[in-house]
């Protein structure tokens, strides 16, 4: 089985004049003791930077506004602050499965499966890939592809991951800096001997306000989704879907946050020319985020918690704890994917001065 999935981040501003000779670059920084690779655009004023020692996350992405720079994304300190929370910051790569599986225990084709946990009673959570490092693979730049830099995951590095998820994977991402676009490509493959359970979430994280000046209560979002899934405490779904209508889980409008606060998962995802569009807007720093995901990924985490000033528009090929919901004969979106095959693709991100 081959599934495309496509992930693109775009950003639109005002653009200077600048010699399509001298457009792109990849450049290195240090960044704490480790290489960060840096893409920029000179023409758009962007600049995206890429740590690949700590999970190939893209953890800084500027755009211009007016004479300097706005960040898009929630920035780590450090390298040992994103080490020590993966999935907390910049771009985060959920895979082979994306979010919580049911006290890490699973069965696939008949047989049981126990993943490592964080203790007793616990959730496995987020894959393998956004913790470990990657090997990049390129990089270059030119008028006709940008500045790009490609990294590369094999869990065969890793032997403490067939331990408990013997399940041999590659995942192989590039990120472009092209035209005023960010893309990320990303392609996974089974390379193993048997059918392989696969899911892919991309955690997108924007500051929530965009500024120190702002105001969380009248940011607003926006999200497509018809339906959601209840969840228990812990935060696993129970496996119902329900529609959002007079719930607080109604956000197909732009919803002000003040009061509301979110960690779910919604479906029933409205499409337009095949895009899913999610929209964030800071007023007060004049910027409008907008997430755009193909129809692969089915399910939208809306994140936007009382603990952190952070709001995720999140784009998932299937729902929290899928391969457990898929064993039970509910359609949580979970792929099998045979020997040698895999997926490629993207989403969308573009960031719009509004004022």
């Amino acid at each position: 089985m081959t599934r495309h999935i496509l992930l693109i981040l775009i950003v639109t501003f005002t653009l200077k004049g600048t010699s399509m000779a001298d457009r792109y670059t990849v450049s290195q920084e240090d960044f704490k003791g480790h290489t960060v690779y840096v893409l920029t655009d000179s023409e758009t004023g962007q600049d995206a930077r890429i740590l690949p020692s700590v999970g190939n996350n893209c953890y800084s992405y500027k755009i211009q506004k007016g004479d300097g720079q706005i960040e898009l994304l929630w920035v780590t300190p450090d390298p040992e602050t994103l080490l020590g929370r993966a999935s907390g910051y910049g771009i985060p790569i959920l895979f082979p499965w994306p979010n919580r599986i049911d006290e890490g225990k699973f069965s696939f084709d008949g047989k049981d499966y126990q993943l490592e946990t964080p203790g007793p009673g616990e959730h496995a959570s987020h894959g393998y890939v956004h913790t470990r490092p990657w090997q990049v693979d390129g990089s270059g730049a030119s008028d006709a592809g940008g500045a790009w830099l490609t990294s590369v995951f094999q869990s065969s590095d890793f032997p403490e991951i067939g331990q408990y998820f013997p399940f041999p994977f590659e995942a192989r991402v590039t990120y472009r800096l092209k035209d005023g676009v960010l893309i990320h490509e990303f392609e996974g493959k089974n390379v193993g001997d048997g059918d392989m359970p696969m899911g892919l979430g991309i955690h997108p994280y924007f500051p929530l306000p965009l500024t120190e000046d702002g105001n969380r209560d009248i940011c607003t979002v926006q999200m497509p989704a018809n339906t959601y899934w209840p969840l228990r405490d812990d935060p696993i779904p129970t496996g119902d879907i329900l529609p959002v209508d007079d719930t607080k889980f109604d956000v197909r409008k732009p919803t002000a946050l003040k009061g509301l606060y979110y960690d779910h998962v919604w479906s029933g995802v409205t499409l337009t020319h095949g895009w899913s569009r999610s929209e964030y807007i800071d007023p007060t720093a004049g910027i409008k985020i907008v997430m755009e995901a193909d129809d692969v990924f089915r399910e939208l985490v809306l994140y936007a918690p009382d603990s952190r000033p952070v709001v995720c528009f999140e784009p998932y090929t299937c729902v929290t704890n899928a391969v457990n919901l898929d064993t039970q004969g509910i359609d949580a979106g979970l792929m099998r994917v045979k020997p040698g095959e895999g997926f490629q693709g993207v989403m969308r991100i573009i960031g719009e001065v509004i004022k």
